[in-house]
């Protein structure tokens, strides 16, 4: 059985870690719903501008802008959203796998990445960053977003690249999040949801015209998309780390269960062997004076 003072030292330590992690699931828990907050407050306003781009696409054909009409050549950019940091689960390894699958099947390809453990997945695989935002998944804001988005747009109007697509993990719910890829650019009709659809119904018309107000939209659809994938990822990151903390806890529980139990017995047993010392001491010091008194 094991000594009491060693598995005093071992209740000690890991009741200092389950501290921490009980710490890092109740913070992850807050950041998580205040992240979700945020996105619901923008939620209506890009819903109506993303509906307002699709019902432009599905009703006007003929119209024409660069961020919509597609290019000839395949070269692929992937912006690829991960943790700035682990102890999170499976959440960074989920979609940087994902994205790196996907790569494979591309013959040219760049790579932007935000979030630093983005890029050093990257850098394990021997890939190259072109682009590299960090601390945009921490606590992702609309300056972040635009940021994100003049960059992006600076490149393709260079013509460095022909399509645009997005790594990232959409929060399900607090136990499930989805590692998904989304295409940025060119906006396609079929690309475009809409989680809340305006209620009114028919044809809208546009003024001045449907490709004046296609061109106002088209930058407020991509920072909407993009601020939409990085509130997402940073939600899902934090149920993640909440669901990942949540268990160590758990078998932490079970394993200060498990030593007291040790604890007490070794304890118990310590003081039976004492018990019995102290016995034995006085039935031999007994004997002893018994055998004194008869040689008198």
């Amino acid at each position: 059985m094991a000594d009491t003072a060693e598995i005093k030292h071992r209740i000690k330590g890991i009741n200092d870690t389950h501290q921490i992690t009980k710490a890092m699931e109740l913070i992850s828990v807050a950041k998580m719903h205040k992240t979700m907050a945020k996105h619901a407050a923008n939620a209506p306003y890009f819903d109506t501008v993303r509906y307002a781009i699709k019902d432009i696409l599905r009703h006007s054909a003929d119209i024409h802008n660069k961020y919509i009409d597609h290019r000839p050549d395949s070269r692929t950019a992937y912006i690829v959203i991960a943790g700035d940091k682990g102890l999170a689960g499976s959440y960074n390894a989920n979609v940087l796998n994902l994205a790196w699958e996907h790569m494979q099947k591309r013959p040219v390809h760049y790579v932007i990445t935000i979030g630093q453990m983005a890029r050093a997945f990257f850098e394990s695989k021997k890939q190259s960053v072109d682009l590299e935002f960090t601390h945009a998944v921490t606590n992702p804001t609309m300056h972040d977003a635009r940021g994100v988005m003049r960059d992006i747009l600076d490149l393709y109007d260079k013509n460095l690249m022909d399509e645009v697509i997005v790594a990232f993990t959409k929060m399900q719910s607090t136990v499930v999040q989805t590692p998904q890829l989304i295409r940025l650019l060119p906006i396609m009709e079929q690309d475009i949801e809409v989680e809340n659809a305006p209620s009114y119904g028919g044809q809208l018309e546009y003024d001045p015209s449907p490709k004046e107000v296609l061109d106002v939209l088209v930058p407020q659809y991509l920072v909407g998309v993009i601020y939409s994938t990085l509130i997402h990822a940073s939600a899902s990151e934090h149920a993640a780390r909440m669901l990942a903390m949540s268990n160590a806890n758990k078998n932490a529980e079970k394993m200060l269960d498990t030593l007291n139990l040790e604890y007490n017995r070794s304890r118990q047993s310590a003081i039976t062997t004492e018990l019995l010392d102290l016995a034995s001491g006085r039935f031999a010091s007994k004997r002893q004076c018994g055998k004194l008194g008869k040689h008198r």
